[in-house]
C-alpha cells in the first residue's frame, strides 16, 4: 500500500510554504535592514541613531529565525 494522497498533499504544501516563507521573509528582512541603515545614516540625533542600530540587530535576528524556519519547513516537506 502506497502513501495516502492526503500525506502527499501535506508534504507538497509544507515544501512549497517553507520556500515561500524563507524567500519572502529574507527579502522583507533585507528591506527593513536597509530602511534602518538609511535612517541611521541620515539622522543627527544620537538617541535615534542608537534606536536604529538596535532595530537593525533585531531585524537580523528575526530574519535569521524566519529563514531557518522556512528552510526547516521546506526540508520537512521533502522528507515526508
Amino acid at each position: 500500500m502506497g502513501t495516502p494522497t492526503f500525506i502527499t498533499h501535506i508534504s507538497t504544501f509544507l515544501s512549497s510554504a517553507g520556500g515561500w516563507i524563507a524567500g519572502l521573509g529574507s527579502g522583507g528582512g533585507g528591506v527593513m535592514l536597509g530602511y534602518h541603515a538609511l535612517m541611521r545614516n541620515f539622522n543627527d540625533d544620537p538617541q535615534a541613531t542608537s534606536h536604529h542600530t538596535a532595530s537593525m540587530k533585531k531585524v537580523l535576528v528575526g530574519t535569521a529565525i524566519v529563514a531557518a524556519s522556512g528552510a526547516i519547513a521546506a526540508v520537512a516537506g521533502k522528507i515526508l
